[in-house]
């Protein structure tokens, strides 16, 4: 049994659950790096599915260490940090999620390497926690 999920926007086919439509069986899709502060992770949860489903390839935090309650080492920390810069490498762009205004100061460092980079950045604006 085919699951619809919806039409596509540019060509009307349906799409389904295991397939999508014509007009993105070839195409390439855009890598997008979420950034932002790992106290929200419902947003990021919403907006990879989001963009996931808009047939985007998202990469997103591995660890979500402030809303999960984890407590990192300063030795974690620089590790996931790093690993970070390396996944806004992997991207065609960043998409920074701001949720009440809240840019980290990871996250500002992760803003600042990927305009050195040359990497487009795009913000989700949230005014509150969907967590709230």
């Amino acid at each position: 049994m085919e699951i619809r999920i919806g039409a596509c926007g540019a060509c009307g086919e349906a799409i389904h659950y295991r397939y999508p439509c014509k007009c993105r069986r070839n195409a390439i899709p855009k890598v997008i790096t979420l950034c932002g502060s790992t106290k929200f992770k419902a947003e990021f949860e919403a907006e990879n599915r989001r963009l996931t489903l808009a047939g985007n390839l998202v990469i997103s935090v591995g660890v979500f260490g402030h809303s999960d309650g984890i407590q990192l080492t300063t030795q974690e920390k620089e590790l996931l940090d790093n690993i970070h810069l390396r996944k806004i490498d992997l991207a065609d762009e960043i998409r920074v999620i701001n949720v009440g205004g809240y840019i980290g100061s990871s996250t500002s460092k992760e803003i600042e390497y990927a305009i050195s980079k040359g990497k487009p950045i795009s913000y989700l604006e949230v005014s509150a926690p969907a967590s709230e």
